[in-house]
């Protein structure tokens, strides 16, 4: 109170002074909560303890408190701000309801979707005034105030304690919890642990944290929402989603992924989750409600907290709910829309989620097309067994001689019966240098397994095995014919921050339109080589057509071969040079030699109207190389004749692809590049 105050009031008679009012340089709460107050920046406040979290360790030497504090600038018994503090234990504050606290240099925070906060830091220091020893103003209250903790290095001055005096008395003490109410929940605090769960585990009765997937838009109601979430763990008391590809009656003898059990209730095209029982049906409430119909869509991963678990409606199915907090937390929002693209901060849990889900997809697919092919397959079956015709198994003698002459050539052939070329290109190493060395001529040799039933052997010729070799060859042929195709681009997936992930050609994202810009793809390398085998023929005279075969070289395969990262070779030329240096270290002129032969053709590509295509843009489908090569293919392709190079080590894997429709194609013999690098 001002000198001038203080003379008005003895003019007055005796009158009551005038109330004080919060000091300078301090902020109302009000104006925190409104967001008035910018993310950010430093504020002082004053306010009365109504909520307290006692200390709990962190990850690291600090422990972590929260004091909800209220002031008069808040007409709502339910609101509050929370002021998060980050201490050693030994120099927390102690409170208790009622308590005044003075707070300077505390930082604006905004944690999630929750209402802004206060967090402490290195300069904020927290000053506390015990409710039971401050006096009735104009009093000072600083004979309530406790003894500094280490840190806390402002002193209030007169102002800020008649504030205190003023405050408390004035607070409408009914907004306050009784101190045995305080207690307990201070308390309780202390015994709340994570109450993070999978699905699959959830139980009648419980609360829990859940980290989901939305499956389907949200359904939004007068006061609530509802969602449907998974986390891809199955619970056998959540209700079934049915594929609707294959709810016809005749599919009812069930599977493990919900295709064809269950009620389906959920139109196919608003439904972005997992069949079966791995979908549990949530019901939100205020606050939760308005920030879901807001933030929160289909195919979002979130974090929901304090959701509680028990039976629906009809008694026979698992359900969740979200409610407000019945404390002085109630605008609390436990829902909160998790980020999945940075890979150095998600959170484990979501990881794993990711990890399940990815799985799941890549079942689903296997699964329908397995189910297909089945139902193809019976009514191929039928048709056969209507037309009265039977298929005569090959005769066994014949298999078993011809099981036995491969396996004599196995065994016969050895590199240096085959004439192993020794002037391997130096430059090349591959990670299995000291392992025998095999021929492309035997690598591809069909892989016969002789199997018993009934007692008689039977001879089945494998149309693949997954097998890895080591051989010498030189490289004929490459695909696609320009290096600047050598790299593709493809949009970003939630799948992306695994380390594990693989692209999925079935994926649509694995390939883009014209509008999608070069920065906002993932670039990645996939080319093919063609290579010859180093080693003679194994007819007679050895004269005849060297063996060759394509493999695919993968992203992560080029990487080790070319020691480069994939980028828009069309707008990045550094990078386009270094890798057509190191594969010059590879194939020797070959690049040169296919560009001759293509300047030689008397016509040149062209667009639709006439027009020559402009560099930079998209470029027309390219034609696929065979993916899978004779023992001894003569097509004299890529102008090998004048090629320049040498022959080198190589590691190649052998794996099967399924190609054409569904129920209807078959098994391809495929190879692939791994373990190779060209040394730079």
């Amino acid at each position: 109170m001002t000198a001038r105050d203080s003379r008005k009031s003895v003019g007055l008679g005796g009158a009551a002074p005038p109330e004080p009012s919060l000091p300078p340089k301090f902020t109302n709460i009000r104006a925190i909560l409104d967001e008035d107050v910018p993310v950010g920046s430093f504020v002082n406040v004053i306010g009365v303890v109504k909520d307290c979290r006692l200390p709990m360790p962190t990850s690291r030497t600090d422990y972590k408190s929260t004091i909800t504090l209220y002031d008069l600038s808040i007409d709502d018994e339910s609101y509050g701000l929370n002021l998060v503090i980050f201490r050693p234990e030994a120099y927390m504050p102690q409170v208790t309801v009622g308590d005044v606290i003075l707070v300077t240099s505390a930082k604006v925070q905004k944690y999630q979707a929750n209402p802004l906060s206060l967090i402490t830091n290195h300069v904020t220091s927290i000053r506390v005034y015990k409710a039971s020893k401050i006096p009735d103003p104009p009093q000072s209250a600083k004979i309530a105030l406790e003894p500094a903790q280490k840190g806390d290095g402002h002193v209030p001055n007169p102002e800020e304690t008649a504030y205190v005096s003023h405050i408390y008395h004035k607070i409408d003490k009914y907004s306050l919890p009784e101190e045995t109410e305080f207690q307990a929940r201070a308390v309780q605090s202390l015994n709340i642990k994570r109450k993070f769960s999978l699905l699959r585990d959830v139980e009648e009765g419980k609360f829990y944290d859940l980290v989901v997937q939305v499956a389907r838009e949200p359904y939004a109601g007068f006061d609530l929402v509802t969602l449907y979430v998974s986390d891809y763990t199955e619970n056998p008391h959540f209700h079934p989603r049915v594929w609707e590809g294959l709810s016809e009656p005749t599919s009812g003898y069930g599977d493990p992924y919900g295709y064809t059990t269950g009620g389906g209730d959920m139109p196919r095209e608003d439904w972005v989750g997992p069949y079966g029982k791995r979908s549990l049906q949530l019901t939100c409430f205020e606050p939760h409600s308005s920030y879901i119909r807001d933030e929160v869509k289909a195919g979002q991963w979130v974090m929901l907290r304090n959701v509680q678990i028990k039976h629906g409606k009809n008694g026979q199915f698992l359900e969740g709910f979200m409610r407000g907090e019945r404390n002085a937390s109630s605008t609390t929002i436990n829902v909160h829309v998790l980020e999945t693209r940075d890979a150095d901060t998600i959170d484990p849990t979501l990881k794993e989620a990711l990890r399940r889900c990815r799985d799941y997809q890549k079942k689903k697919k296997r699964q329908i097309k397995e189910v297909k092919s089945a139902q193809a397959a019976g009514l191929k079956r039928k048709a056969s067994s209507s037309s009265g015709q039977e298929t005569r198994l090959p005769n066994g003698k014949d298999r078993r001689k011809a099981l036995r002459a491969v396996k004599n050539q196995e065994e016969d052939e050895t590199p240096n019966k085959r004439g192993l070329r020794p002037d391997l290109n130096r430059h090349i190493t591959c990670e299995t240098h000291d392992a025998p060395s095999a021929t492309i001529e035997s690598i591809l040799q069909p892989t016969v397994h002789e199997v018993t039933s009934k007692n008689q052997a039977t001879a089945l010729v494998l149309p693949f095995i997954c097998g890895k070799s080591r051989a010498s060859a030189r490289v004929i042929d490459f695909f696609p014919p320009s290096l600047e195709d050598f790299a593709c681009g493809r949009r970003r997936t939630e799948y992306d921050v695994l380390s594990d992930n693989e692209e999925d050609s079935e994926d649509p994202s694995s390939s883009h339109d014209e509008d999608t810009s070069s920065s906002q793809l993932i670039w990645e390398w996939r080319f093919a080589l063609h290579l010859e085998d180093a080693a003679l023929p194994s007819d007679a005279k050895g004269s005849g057509p060297r063996s060759r075969l394509w493999v695919l070289v993968d992203n992560p395969e080029a990487q080790c071969l070319t020691g480069l990262n994939a980028a828009d070779l069309r707008q990045d030329p550094d990078t386009l040079n270094k890798l057509r240096e190191r594969m010059f270290m590879l194939w020797g002129n070959l690049e040169e030699v296919k560009s001759l032969a293509a300047e030689r053709k008397p016509t040149e590509e062209r667009t639709e109207d006439g027009k020559q295509r402009r560099p930079g843009k998209s470029q027309p489908p390219l034609p696929k190389p065979r993916l899978q090569s004779s023992p001894a293919e003569d097509e004299r392709e890529g102008n090998e004749e004048t090629v320049s190079n040498s022959p080198f080590s190589c590691c190649i894997k052998q794996y099967g692809v399924y190609e054409g429709r569904e129920g209807e194609g078959q098994w391809v013999r495929c190879f692939g590049l791994f373990g190779t690098k060209i040394l730079v």
